[in-house]
C-alpha cells in the first residue's frame, strides 16, 4: 500500500502570508487537499507542518501530523520528517498542500498505475508538463533521506528516467498550485466559474 505525505510546512514567501490558510469556497486551501486525500485508500496519511493552525486543521480531519522544526531549510526537511515517521510501506505519494483542485480520480489513477506498472516512480503530466502529486516506490527511501535544501524528488526523477512512468492527465486545472496572490486569483476565478 501507499503512504500519503502532504507537504504543508512551507513559508509561502512568494505569496506573502500563509497561503494554505486562505479560503476557497469558505474552506482553507489545505482543507480541500486533505478532504481529497482522505477519500482514497492509503496505508496512512501524514501531514508535515510548521504552522500550528495547519496542525489544528489536520487534527480536525484526524490526519497524522509531524512538526518540521527545520522547515526553514526547505522541502527536503519535510520529506525526511514524514519518511521517518511513516511505517513500512510500498511507496510514498507526495502531495503539495497548495493544490486545491487535486482530484481523487488523479490520486486513484496514480495509485493504480503504480500497482500495475513496472516503473517505481509515477508522475502526472498536465498538458505535457510534469506535475504533482508523485509516487515514489519505497526503494527510494534512502535517496530521500540524503537530499538537502529546497528540493523534493526532482533529481531522483531526472537521474532515473528508466524508472519513471508519466501518466497524462486530461484536466489541467487539477494540477494547478498556488505560489503567488496572482495564482490564487486565477484559481478563485476558475472555482467561481464552475
Amino acid at each position: 500500500m501507499v503512504t500519503a505525505i502532504i507537504l504543508a510546512a512551507g513559508f509561502s514567501r512568494r505569496f506573502g502570508s500563509e497561503k494554505l490558510l486562505i479560503k476557497l469556497d469558505g474552506k482553507p486551501i489545505i482543507a480541500h487537499v486533505i478532504e481529497t486525500i482522505i477519500k482514497s485508500e492509503f496505508k496512512e496519511i501524514i501531514l508535515v507542518y510548521q504552522n500550528e493552525d495547519i496542525k489544528k486543521i489536520a487534527e480536525n480531519y484526524n490526519v497524522q501530523h509531524v512538526y518540521n522544526e527545520s522547515a526553514i531549510t526547505g522541502m527536503s526537511s519535510s520529506i525526511k520528517c514524514a519518511i521517518m515517521k511513516a511505517s513500512e510501506t510500498d511507496a510514498y505519494m507526495f502531495i503539495n498542500g497548495d493544490q486545491p483542485f487535486i482530484n481523487s480520480h488523479v490520486v486513484e489513477d496514480l495509485i493504480t498505475t503504480f500497482n500495475y506498472k513496472k516503473e517505481s516512480i509515477i508522475v502526472p503530466r498536465y498538458n505535457g508538463e510534469r506535475g504533482n502529486p508523485v509516487i515514489f516506490g519505497s526503494k527510494w527511501k534512502n535517496d530521500f533521506l540524503k537530499i538537502t535544501g529546497d528540493i523534493g524528488g526532482r533529481n531522483i526523477i531526472n537521474d532515473n528516467k528508466e524508472e519513471v512512468y508519466y501518466l497524462d492527465i486530461t484536466e489541467n486545472k487539477w494540477g494547478l498550485d498556488i505560489d503567488t496572490k496572482e495564482d490564487y486569483l486565477i484559481i478563485k476565478e476558475l472555482n467561481d466559474n464552475e
